[in-house]
């Protein structure tokens, strides 16, 4: 059944379809008694406005594409309502895409969004770790990164101080006595593993621990199965580890789980420090002790940024980095060895 349409409000109201079509824009050349008449009676009809026919007439879709690396990685599945409650505050729709850690399907769901014609895209974890994939396509269209930090004004970018993410929760490990940390790290191509991957060697290095590679183990996944297979290869370095730091909170489940089936007491055999404080770290057991990021202030940050690139003629791309913070729980404590 075809829905109402402005010839039918006009019908209705005995005035031409263009005083409707004005009237329910508010245009000022219409009376303000035309408005109300031509507005109730659109309720009362149940007019919707044909979204697809004001673009073509605009140039404006109100909508606005985010595009994720994984849906299941526990920060996109925390920054999605952050983001669309961002998107419906400022009246824009949102159309979610999730390329699956795929830079080919990345590529095209860049391309399906600017053939819907949405204002703008939100890129949550680039899979590139370089910029020209992202700087070819902020030529069609506004473009923002999230999650990834960038070294020139060429992009818009918002993100988490991921360096100092891997220094808190490394340093914090140290405080508690550890000199044998491993941490396990996502693939090294994402710009969030390399960076607190970075943060964590510069803890190492200011407690004159030398380095050894073979305490940074790396998964090409940030899953909870990444986390356990990832768990089982930290067990086997000798001499082994005290303590792991871990890039995720996903990945600290699966390492957690694989400790427990191997007979590992968390935290008296094994101190397991997680990153992003998803809801679930709170309640596992033990509760994980995590760094956190601020998602309300990255989505909210993020959806500025591209609404500014959307709407300022002489935009001048810039980056907001947010900080991170350490939250403690029961997951850490000193190694056996000092609570002897």
């Amino acid at each position: 059944m075809a829905g109402v349409t402005i010839d039918d409000i006009g019908e209705e109201l005995g005035i031409a379809n263009s005083t409707v079509s004005r009237a329910l824009r508010d245009d000022p050349r219409i009376s303000d008694r035309v408005i109300r008449e031509v507005k109730r009676a659109a309720n009362r009809m149940g007019y919707v406005p044909n979204m697809a026919a004001q673009s073509l007439r605009t140039g404006k879709s109100k909508m606005i594409g985010l595009l994720v690396r994984d849906i299941r990685d526990g920060l996109s599945a925390e920054m999605i309502p952050e983001v669309e409650a961002a998107c419906a505050e400022h009246s824009f729709g949102l159309l979610l895409c999730n390329s699956d850690n795929d830079p080919h399907r990345e590529r095209f769901y860049l391309q399906r969004l600017r053939q819907r014609q949405v204002e703008g895209v939100l890129l949550l974890t680039p899979t590139s770790p370089l910029y020209d994939p992202y700087l070819a396509a902020r030529q069609a269209m506004p473009l923002v990164l999230v999650d990834m930090e960038v070294d020139e004004n060429s992009l818009c970018a918002v993100t988490v101080d991921h360096v100092m993410g891997g220094y808190l929760a490394t340093k914090y490990l140290l405080d508690l006595g550890h000199r044998r940390i491993a941490y396990l790290s996502g693939p090294l191509h994402l710009s969030p593993c390399t960076r607190v991957v970075k943060g964590y060697k510069q803890a190492m290095a200011e407690a004159g621990l030398p380095p050894e590679e073979n305490l940074v183990v790396v998964s090409e996944r940030t899953d909870i199965a990444a986390g356990g297979e990832g768990m089982l290869s930290v067990l086997k370095i000798s001499p082994q580890p005290t303590a792991m730091a871990v890039v995720s909170d996903m990945m600290a489940v699966g390492a957690l789980d694989a400790a427990r089936k191997h007979g590992i007491r968390v935290p008296a055999d094994f101190s397991i420090i997680g990153y992003d404080d998803i809801p679930m770290a709170s309640v596992m057991t033990p509760p994980l002790t995590t760094v956190a990021q601020d998602r309300q202030a990255l989505g909210r940050l993020a959806v500025q940024l591209l609404l500014d690139e959307i709407n300022e003629e002489e935009h001048r791309h810039r980056q907001e980095i947010v900080a991170p913070r350490l939250v403690v729980r029961d997951s850490t404590a000193p190694p056996p060895e000092a609570a002897k």
